[in-house]
């Protein structure tokens, strides 16, 4: 006789357990859908490469945005054009912290360039991670890159809009 209420406590233990782990994937899964990708987001500083003097503008471009993700000013630097002004920047990038799903488009010609000098336009697309309320929200993100062969390099000017 013993042996029923056992296995009627077993099953009901295991009921409880089933219900739990439900509840919790439902609470998983909503938090998901509902609560920002971003919000337990944080920068993590990093060294990103500057690619060869070779690099085509793709290449320049991709290096540029890793390098201001990770909050790398060497890199930065390096991979813009030497009259960039540093000391007044106002960046749509400053507050941004990670971005997936990156494309470049092909780069094109442009005439919005200096007289004499070679520079080429793409579109690039991201879904991006900011912090501090950036000044962009989270989310999808597009604009045009624009950089100029300085020096015998591809570099980015004017933080990339040209």
């Amino acid at each position: 006789m013993t042996e029923r209420p056992i296995r009627a406590r077993a099953r009901i233990a295991l009921y409880a357990v089933v219900t739990l782990c439900t509840v919790f994937a439902g609470f998983a899964l909503l938090a998901h859908i509902l609560v920002p990708r971003c919000l337990f987001a944080g920068v993590v500083k990093r060294e990103v490469p500057v690619p060869p003097a070779s690099a085509g503008p793709r290449e320049v471009v991709n290096a540029y945005i890793e390098a201001m993700l990770g909050k790398d000013e060497k890199a930065v630097r390096a991979l813009s054009v030497p009259e960039t002004d540093f000391d007044n920047l106002i960046l749509p990038f400053q507050d941004w912290i990670s971005a997936s799903g990156l494309s470049i488009d092909e780069p094109y010609a442009t005439t919005d360039c200096p007289a004499g000098e070679k520079c080429q336009r793409m579109m690039v697309t991201m879904d991006l991670c900011a912090v501090n309320e950036g000044s962009h929200p989270d989310g999808h993100f597009a604009t045009g890159f624009q950089v100029r062969y300085v020096n015998d390099r591809w570099l980015v000017t004017g933080f990339g809009s040209g």
